[in-house]
Formats: structure tokens, sequence, C-alpha cells
């Protein structure tokens, strides 16, 4: 049972002899009667655990072990206990959790981390449980299981519900129900008025067509149930377009229009309280587009809806604004690193041959004069063809098997073709004076507003030391929103496809946008050159690390946040200096830390201050880590009279709303989108995930919260202004992912090392940088 100790037993914990089972002695009880060991018994009691079911009960103690709060507490009750785990092991429990080569508990452990518990103590149930019960008995695509279907008949509260979705754990397909009940679950969590039942059915039975778009509605409360409809809707009516070219090109403006609204949701320069009406205003004049020159109107309509709600002030040009806000926007003096971002942006656009928005709205303009009797305005349409002249198709120079596969990109070939041969003068002319035609002219350039709405998005998410998006200037207007014949790709979770030859450029994306940064991520992640030989950089790790920098943005942080977060670290390993020294504070630093990681790593971080050994120890505490154990020593500590505990009484006093929970977890979070359904960047203070089926380290990489607050830190001590984190953050992380050294797929120590290293070069230059100015003032005196 090697492989079963191997996965699991990080959170075993013996202590005077005793099993140190969640819930503590109230919950020996229940674990006597599910493991048929008493925790009292020590030893005997894992080793039970270890052997029984396969594997199976030490899974289900594993996940129960890493949460805490209400959830452990309902999980905790007795005949749940026995309840739930009866029905997650099932009559046959071969194979074990612990056979593959990852751990296969998968969906156990999100389902325990995002189950959520209600004031009255029943789980949150999205919708009623008759929605549920239907959804069992009746769904469209077919009956999940069919004891569950039978026994949902009779369900009549909500544990025989969550009873079944932990069933449905055990089941690597056919567990559709769990993920809906996951993501509805999300969608809930910051509503102040839960989903409407109806809402809930219709979201649920259409789960397996829009899925990856739901993160728009979680990122999103404010969202009325009505206008979720209408998305659906839409969405529903996109598919239904006969002409492909069309479809496409609706998809992909709808689309970008919707990702600019989730990202200015997003950065606050939406309000919550107008996100409903804006996305409304999106959405209605897709309903029932019949040509290119609808989708055309419908996509500036859009523009101007954006421009409307986020306070565009007069005549300005509608690239720039967009641009502008796509940077980021706040209270924030630093024009050089908004500039410095702006630039950046534009470089992408430049490097793709996009058309500005300004361009094609007055040539749209000069259209609609012409039926006017006005005359053409032949620079616009000259501006147009030199950049028609920039379109290259892609080089043929491809084996058989590439074409093949390169062939699933067949209506985007059709797409650059079409816009290549795009000759306005001849379109005019054969319009000749008919003004109904002349008005339809503005439909040729839709195709060019799509790919300039879609590539808008590109460049805001675009990873640090992007390569793709530079060198590849048919990257954006290769973006695939259909995909293969009976696959439909439109509303699909955005995947990197035909990487990994040279003729292919870096490949194509595709599918829909609400996962474009995780999957521009992907694709540039190959291009990253590691500093050491033999690195291993991790296929699901470094994305995230990667969207972790470029979703958030940092221009409202504010000097008391970094200084904030700096002085947690700071007295984090101070705790531990001191702990070294003090069998009493290292008890004390020691139970603080045990809240937050695991067991095993507890306990050498224990044996390491014991010896004297402080910077081994802190090797293995994460930044992270040491935020959470001085923000618990100081809950305790109020009235302590040293020099870092009077400055963060006094950043209390002075920047309540700053130092918040809320505040520091919404400036310096990260983005979860598969444990929160939802890219807002927030701080969960769980513990790391281990790598898992289906996910490798992609949750590992999500549950890591160490990055952002360690750059915090380090921005503080260097002295440099909040707003600049908005440049530093994304050179630091692509610095970080090339200086890591790790020798297995959970050598997250690697990764700390890496961060570590970082900051000692950034802190290096800003010393020569400082000792240099000092010199210079010198000489100058």
């Amino acid at each position: 049972f090697a492989h079963v100790l191997d996965f699991y037993g990080g959170m075993f914990e013996i202590r005077n002899g005793v099993a140190q089972t969640p819930g503590g002695e109230k919950a020996w009880g229940a674990w006597q009667d599910l493991v048929g060991k008493s925790p009292k018994d020590g030893s005997a009691f894992y080793e039970r655990l270890m052997t029984r079911d396969d594997g199976w009960i030490a899974s289900y103690y594993d996940a129960i072990a890493r949460i805490g709060g209400t959830t452990q507490q309902y999980l905790l009750e007795p005949k749940r206990m026995q309840r739930f785990y009866t029905a997650m092991r099932g009559r046959i429990t071969s194979p074990g959790p612990a056979r593959p080569v990852f751990r296969a508990s998968s969906d156990l452990m999100l389902l325990t981390q995002r189950l959520r518990i209600e004031s009255d103590g029943r789980p949150h149930i999205p919708g009623t449980l008759e929605v549920w019960k239907k959804l069992f008995i009746d769904h469209p695509h077919g009956k999940y299981d069919g004891k569950l279907t039978k026994a949902a008949s009779g369900w009549k509260e909500p544990d025989e519900l969550i009873e079944a979705l932990f069933a449905l754990c055990r089941k690597a397909v056919e567990n559709e129900p769990l993920k809906i009940y996951m993501a509805l679950s999300d969608m809930n969590r910051y509503r102040s008025t839960a989903l409407q039942p109806a809402t809930v059915d219709r979201l649920a039975r259409d789960y397996r067509f829009y899925n990856s778009q739901y993160p728009l509605f979680a990122e999103a409360p404010a969202l009325q149930d009505k206008t979720i409809v209408q998305f659906l809707d839409t969405a529903k009516a996109v598919p239904q377009i006969g002409d492909m070219a069309l479809r496409a090109d609706t998809a992909g403006t709808l689309q970008g229009l919707v990702g600019l609204w989730q990202i200015f949701l997003r950065q606050g320069t939406i309000s919550p309280a107008d996100s409903d009406t804006v996305l409304t205003g999106i959405l209605t004049p897709f309903a029932k587009v019949r040509n290119y020159r609808e989708v055309f109107d419908a996509g500036r309509g859009g523009i101007k809806t954006l421009l409307t709600a986020t306070q565009t002030a007069g005549k300005v040009s509608a690239q720039d604004r967009i641009i502008d806000l796509l940077a980021g926007t706040g209270s924030h003096k630093d024009a050089d690193s908004h500039r410095q971002v702006v630039e950046s942006m534009i470089r992408i656009l430049e490097a793709q041959r996009l058309l500005t928005l300004d361009t094609m709205f007055d040539l749209a303009d000069n259209f609609e004069s012409l039926t006017r009797g006005e005359r053409l305005n032949t620079s616009l349409v000259q501006r147009l063809a030199a950049r028609i002249s920039d379109i290259q198709l892609p080089r043929a120079s491809l084996s058989s098997i590439e074409k093949n596969t390169l062939a699933f990109g067949y209506w985007t070939e059709k797409h650059i073709e079409a816009q290549r041969r795009t000759n306005l003068r001849a379109a005019i002319d054969k319009a000749s004076n008919d003004p109904e035609k002349l008005r339809d002219m503005r439909g040729l350039l839709t195709p060019f507003l799509r790919d300039t709405l879609v590539g808008l998005n590109y460049a805001h998410y675009a990873p640090p030391g992007a390569q793709i998006l530079q060198t590849n200037p048919l990257f954006v207007r290769s973006h695939d929103f259909l995909g293969l014949q009976g696959s439909p790709q439109t509303w699909r979770q955005t995947e990197v496809f035909g990487s990994g030859w040279p003729s292919s450029a870096g490949g194509r994306l595709v599918g829909s946008l609400p996962g474009l940064a995780y999957a521009l991520a992907e694709a540039e992640q190959n291009f990253l050159i590691p500093s050491r030989e033999q690195a291993l950089i991790w296929g699901d790790l470094v994305p995230q690390m990667i969207v972790t920098a470029k979703v958030p943005r940092w221009w409202n942080v504010t000097p008391a946040q970094t200084q904030w977060v700096s002085l947690h670290l700071n007295q984090g390993a101070t705790l531990a200096a001191e702990a070294s020294l003090n069998a009493e504070r290292r008890t004390e630093f020691v139970g603080y830390l045990n809240r937050h990681a695991p067991p095993a790593r507890v306990r050498k971080v224990s044996d390491d201050l014991a010896g004297g050994r402080v910077p081994e120890a802190l090797d293995s505490v994460t930044p992270s880590e040491l935020y959470l154990v001085a923000t618990d020593w100081w809950l305790k500590h109020k009235g302590d009279s040293s020099l870092l505990s009077t400055e963060v009484r006094r950043l209390t006093a002075d920047h309540p709303d700053q130092v918040s929970i809320a505040a520091i977890s919404r400036a310096f979070g990260t983005p979860k989108p598969t444990l929160t359904g939802s890219y807002v960047p927030e701080l969960l203070s769980m513990r790391s995930f281990p790598t898992l089926m289906g996910y490798s380290s992609r949750l590992m990489a999500e549950s890591w919260e160490s990055n952002l607050l360690f750059y915090a830190a380090l921005s503080h001590d260097i002295h440099m202004l909040p707003s600049q984190l908005n440049v530093a953050v994304p050179e630091w992380t692509q610095q970080t992912v090339e200086k890591i050294f790790a020798t297995h797929l959970e050598d997250w120590p690697a990764l700390l090392r890496s961060l570590r290293l970082v900051g000692e070069d950034v802190r290096s230059r800003a010393r020569k940088q400082m000792a240099a100015a000092t010199d210079q003032k010198a000489s100058l005196q």
C-alpha cells in the first residue's frame, strides 16, 4: 500500500500517539465507525485507513482534511460521513484512486472544495431540489446512472442530491450533473439573489453546449436571469446561420464584444450596476442577423455601447479609447507605465496587420455618404488596400499529415483569402448608384471588424515574451470559430490546435473566447527558454502562472497595500527565526502553519527549526503561508509592541478599506477558472492541490497564491510605485518561469526557489541603480 501512502500520507499526523483527524476529538467516533479503528489507536488507525477499500477511504479522508469551516463540519456529521462515503465507494473498489500515475480523486477534491453550506447548515442547492430531480430523471442527453435516476424520484432533502454527487465522483465519464452543480454553485456564490429555478434548469440542460461561457455569468453576479437566458438564446441562434463564413464572422464579432465587456467589468471600468444593461445592449442586435451588413452594424453598435458605459467623453478615437481601457485605468499618476502597456498592445495589433476601428467606421460612414451623392474618400480606401496587401496566405510547405490536421481550419483560410480579395473600388463601381447596394458595402468590412475585435482580446491577454503574436501575422485571423463539420466549436472551450511543427507558425486557436487567456498562455509557453538545462516546464502550471500575470491589473493598488503584504511576509519570516530559538514560539508557529500546510511538511519545518536551520525551514514554507501565519499571529497578539506590529496597526487605523481581507484579495488574488469557475482574481487561502488525474498540475497552479504576494512585497522593498507592477509582474513572471529547475511534477519548492532567485536579481539591480543615483547626485553637488 505504498502507493496509497505516497498519494495521501501527506495529510496523516500523529501527536502523542493519537491520530489528528479532521474534526478533532468530537469526530473520533465517526471516524472509528467509518474506518474500523479509533484515532486514539494512532498508527493502527492510519494503517487501517490505507489498507481498506484500495485507497478510496484514504482519498475521502484526504479531501475532508484539506478543507475547513462549515463545509467540513457538515461533512463530518456521522451519518453523512458514512452515507456519502458509501455512495462514493460503490460496490467495486478496484482500481483504487492511487493506482494511476495521478490521483484519481480529482472530482472528489473539487466537490469538497466548492461545496457551499448555507447559514441554516444545509448545502446550497442552485434552483430547487425539484429541478435536480427532473434533471436526473428526464435529461435530454440520456440517463446518467440507472440507479441514481431511480432514486431521484424519491428525493426529499438536499442531502440526497449531495449523496448522488458523491456517487458521481467515482465516474470518470457520465458525471455531468456533478460538473453542472459546481458551475451553477459558483454562479450563485456572489449573487445577491440566487438564480431562479427556471434559469437553473435552462443552464443545466444547455451545459453540454455552452458550459465554457458560464464563467462570464460567474464574473457578473449582477446579471439578471433574463439576460442570461437572452445570452443562451443568442448563442443558440448563431449556429443556425446557414452561410458558414457569415456564421464565423457573427460568432467572432459577438464573442469579441462580450470579451471586451468581460475585461472592462473585471477591471471596474464598467460598474457592476451597469453590467446587465451593457450586455443586453450588445446581445440584442445579434438575435436575428441575416447578412454581413447587419453583423457590422451590430458590432459597431456594441463598441458604441461599451464606450458609453465606460464614460467616454466627447468625440474620441474609438481605437485609442478601447486600447486605453484594455490597458487599465485607475487613480494612478504613472503615465510612463500606462504608456508601456498601451505600446505593447499596439505592437501586437500592428504585428497582426489589423485594421483600426476608426478606419472601418470612417469607411462605413463614407459609404453611407455615397448614397447622398458625395465623393469617395480615396485615402481611406487606399489605407484599407495597403493593409490588405500585408495579409499573406500561410506557406504550403506542409507534410501530408500536417495538411490533414490543419484542414481543421478550412474556413479560417477561406476567411483570410476573402479578405485578400476584397476590392472596394470594384464593389463601389458595381453598386453604381443603387443606395441599398452602397449601404451593403459596409458588410464587406465585417470580416475585418471581427478580426480587430478578436485581436483586441488577444492583445490584452498577450503573454510576456509572446512570440507567436509577434511573428505570425495571421494568428488572430486564423482563430477558428467553427471547427470540424459535425463537431462545432463555436461555443466550446478555447484550444490550441496544430502546434508543434515549424510550418504551422505556432498553430491556431479553436473555440470561443472566454478561455482565451489560458489558451494563449498555453500556446506561447513553448517559446519561453529555460535558463537551466533539463528544466521541467510543467505544461499545466506555466500557463496558469502566465494567466496570473496578465488577467489582473494593479492601477488602483496603493502603497499601503504593498507595504501591508511586505510587513506580513517579514513578520512570518521573523516568527520562523524566533521559533528556532524558543520552544514555546516554535510550538505556536507550527500550530499556525498547520492550518495552512500539509502535516508532513509542517513536521519537516518543525524539525528544521528545532535544529536551528531557519533557511532550510523557510525553503519549505510558501509566501502565501507566511502571509497567513502572520495574519493569524496578529489576530492573537494585537497588543504586540514590535516595530512590524506597530506599523500594521497604523495601516489598519489609517487605511482600513485598503488593507481589509477583501481588498487584499482583490489586489493580489489569482484567477481560478477551474476552482471557482471564474477569472476574477481572489485569495482563497486554501492548501495547495497536488497533481490530479485530468488536470495534471493545473489545480496545483490555481491554488498556488504566492507569486503576486511575493511580487507585491518585492515592489515595496525596492520602493517601486504599485502601478509599475503592471509592467514588472509580467516580466518577473517570465523570468520566474525560465528559472524553474524541477525534478518531478509536484516539485513546488523549485518554483519557490525560482521566485527567490528573481527577487535577489531585482533587489541587486535596484541597489546598483540607487548607488549610481547617489553617486551622480554627489558629483553634481
